[in-house]
């Protein structure tokens, strides 16, 4: 009954999930992570991660969708405002082959991708200054480069989510040549009758297999995805909704249906900094069998539109993340790397293998690349 908790009707049709990851080397990567996440420890100012896309094929129809496409190899080539932080190396985010490429290697046609989701779009006003320089922080790590795709594919954003270009307003991080000869289709979940987990929800193909969530709070039109890929078992496509395990992790459900390994959870009694962590047991020492919130909280000055909103969007993807039933993917979420990984990585087979049960800790082990809570760090 698990999935069912969730509100997600039933249905025998499936998708396949596969994850691309668009950034050559995460460690490699330059943004600062004060603007996803607080607190940020000494020695923790950066934030390493991937930049997952996913092609998402329905299995009876086979058609082919992408849920993001990562950044763009060349970035110069952006609009200028992301080229201006690109060339300035305040953003770095290296891409050796984007998910073009990547397909095709994959043997995926690009004139087999009926439509492309951009889970987010932009807005052309949020930025953020540092050392003097305007850095655009919205969508430019998943919108990729739309004129490599041919025309027969369809751009599919959220409702609220604004469409300008650069050439209209000067900020956007949009090109007109993101829209040049394809269909716009914008989803409207007001007109949805249909709430999963909390959140209006979209039936993609109309056949139960994979759905868009709208889920508010990192900017306007941000929309997550869920895909059925067995009858019972899904991956929730996080996106932007937060950028780190951490801000899911822990939860009260979470510790009943996923106890933190014994190994482990005596590990963090000394590997995470007691000075920023709570609570503390009768030693001093972090104990994380007693947290029943979230490590990390989002940044009120950084990248989310709406910071409160996004904390409220965010507990309810807890329940989704606490869920037998239920493998949460976040868009940069550098913890699945060394578990999942290489990719591309059919997704499918996630409870087979135990991926769960892998990933949900990792985050707060000190050999995984996520690891940011050290006390030598802070």
């Amino acid at each position: 009954m698990a999935f069912h908790e969730l509100g997600i009707p039933a249905s025998s049709c499936t998708v396949t999930v596969k994850a691309f990851n668009v950034i050559d080397d995460p460690s490699t990567v330059k943004v600062p992570a004060a603007l996803f996440l607080t607190p940020v420890l000494a020695g923790c100012e950066n934030m390493p991660c991937p930049a997952f896309a996913f092609l998402i094929e329905n299995s009876t129809t086979k058609q082919r969708v992408m849920f993001d496409l990562g950044p763009r190899k060349d970035p110069e080539n952006a609009a200028p405002s992301i080229a201006e932080a690109a060339k300035a190396g305040v953003m770095v985010l290296p891409v050796g082959r984007d998910i073009t490429e990547q397909l095709v290697d994959d043997g995926v046609p690009l004139d087999s991708i009926c439509a492309a989701i951009f889970m987010v779009g932009d807005h052309g006003i949020y930025f953020v200054y540092t050392n003097r320089l305007t850095i655009p922080l919205a969508h430019f790590d998943h919108t990729g480069d739309m004129s490599k795709f041919p025309p027969s594919t369809d751009l599919v954003l959220g409702r609220d989510t604004v469409t300008e270009t650069y050439l209209t307003n000067p900020k956007s991080r949009l090109l007109d040549s993101d829209f040049a000869g394809r269909n716009l289709v914008k989803v409207d979940f007001t007109k949805s009758q249909l709430e999963i987990g909390g959140f209006k929800a979209h039936d993609y193909f109309g056949d139960g297999g994979f759905y868009l969530l709208d889920v508010p709070g990192h900017l306007s039109g941000h929309v997550c995805g869920l895909a059925r890929v067995t009858p019972t078992s899904f991956v929730l496509l996080g996106a932007d909704s937060c950028h780190h395990a951490g801000l899911l992790r822990p939860t009260a459900q979470l510790h009943t249906n996923f106890p933190c390994p014994g190994e482990l959870l005596a590990a963090t009694r000394s590997s995470v900094s007691a000075t920023h962590f709570s609570p503390l047991d009768a030693t001093g020492a972090f104990d994380l069998a007693s947290r029943t919130t979230p490590l990390l909280d989002v940044s009120d000055s950084g990248v989310f539109e709406d910071p409160l909103t996004a904390r409220v969007s965010l507990k309810e993807l807890t329940k989704f993340d606490a869920n037998a039933d239920v493998l949460v993917v976040l868009a940069h979420d550098l913890s699945l790397v060394p578990v999942v990984g290489p990719f591309p990585k059919l997704l499918n087979d996630w409870q087979a293998k135990g991926w769960k049960e892998l990933v949900t800790w990792a985050f707060v082990d000190e050999e995984n690349p996520a690891f940011r809570f050290s006390p030598q760090a802070a």
